[in-house]
């Protein structure tokens, strides 16, 4: 069957019998054969005819031809500057342009208030005192903040203001009152200013929102330890031996507790433990051998101190109880040894003349 078409010999595409030229690259068709290309000319596209008048026509072959020869081009180069000659392309860089920051920092509006309590706080810090009241009470000024009040409270407290400290201590409290930290803050300032009765109520109010709060059971029990209620003081350090028995110094301040409350046998068992971790404890063992002595136990209390002086001759405290016991059973002489073993070894001990004058009572007058 005779072919109705003439391929164009210069970019394949397939045009009818009646066509001089061809419809897409208006190359001239004369002399080209029904069927085929121009004689002695072959078409690049022979593989990849289209029909006449397709717009969408391929371009893989010239793509792969192009491909191809770059391919060639490159291996060529390549290998006339040698391996050293291609350097690795660099990689951009992630960090925004230097010009970024600022931009994003400036559109950012700052809270009223925060500039002053900062540049405050960093006075506070660096004790310009004169400086960072100042500040503060700008900041305070532009926002009834708690947080820019307690700075302020902390300023003038150290700048010796300690009434308008407190109050903005109270005030800091008044718009916070469930911040524990708040309420602690103000009750410590408050025990700072000799005020303790209104620090515990402020301490108590804390243990109030979060009754483990162990800082603030600590200070409070050691406040009514000071005040001497030991009955108020004996549960807060209960509590906080409960929760971190490891703790020996708020074992001590149980046991002192539970001495004073005639809680004999669980103080010794307090002390015991103390000294079963820290056997060299001095003033332990001596608080211990004077709850023996309340029990009526004074040859196990005398052992103790012994025990004790063989860790450590030169414990003053250790000889002043020993000259207590000695005394308590009528040995006058070897108690005066002990007491004045203690005045030797503790020479800044605060009751130095109470038991200069017991030694004078137990020394026999010298004979005439």
């Amino acid at each position: 069957m005779k072919a109705n078409f003439r391929i164009c010999s210069h970019c394949g595409t397939r045009n009818r019998l009646d066509k001089e030229s061809c419809v897409k690259c208006g190359e001239s068709l004369e002399g080209v054969k029904a069927g085929d290309a121009q004689p002695g000319k072959t078409s690049p596209s022979r593989f990849f005819v289209r029909s006449e008048g397709d717009q969408n026509q391929s371009l893989l072959v010239p793509l792969v031809s192009l491909l191809f020869l770059l391919g060639l081009a490159v291996a060529a180069w390549r290998q006339f500057q040698g391996p050293d000659a291609v350097s690795p392309l660099p990689t951009p860089a992630l960090t925004p342009p230097p010009t970024l920051a600022p931009v994003l920092a400036s559109s950012t509006p700052l809270e009223p208030g925060f500039q002053e309590y900062t540049e405050g706080m960093r006075a506070l810090r660096g004790g310009d005192l004169t400086r960072a009241v100042q500040l503060l009470r700008q900041a305070v000024a532009a926002v009834n903040k708690a947080e820019y009040r307690l700075g302020l409270a902390e300023a003038l407290e150290k700048s010796g203001s300690s009434e308008a400290a407190l109050a903005e201590y109270e005030a800091v409290v008044g718009l916070s009152a469930q911040n524990v930290r708040y309420l602690q803050e103000w009750a410590k300032a408050l025990h700072r200013a000799g005020r303790d009765s209104e620090a515990m109520s402020a301490f108590e109010a804390a243990l109030l929102i979060d009754p483990d709060n162990l800082a603030a059971a600590r200070e409070l029990a050691d406040l009514y330890l000071k005040a001497k209620d030991f009955d108020k003081a004996r549960p807060k350090f209960e509590r906080i031996v409960s929760l971190q028995p490891n703790d020996l110094a708020a074992k001590q301040r149980l046991a002192e507790a539970l001495d004073a409350t005639r809680d004999f046998e669980g103080a010794a068992q307090q002390y015991r433990d103390i000294l079963a971790v820290v056997p060299g404890a001095a003033l332990t063992r001596a608080l211990l051998s004077e709850v023996l002595m309340k029990q009526g136990k004074p040859q196990e209390a005398l052992q103790l101190i012994e025990e004790g002086l063989q860790r450590d001759a030169n414990a003053g405290v250790l000889y002043r109880e020993k000259g207590r016991i000695l005394d308590r059973q009528g040995r006058g002489s070897e108690a005066v040894a002990a007491y004045r073993d203690y005045i030797r070894l503790a020479p800044g001990a605060t009751d130095l003349r109470t038991f200069a004058a017991r030694i004078e009572q137990l020394t026999p007058p010298v004979a005439q």
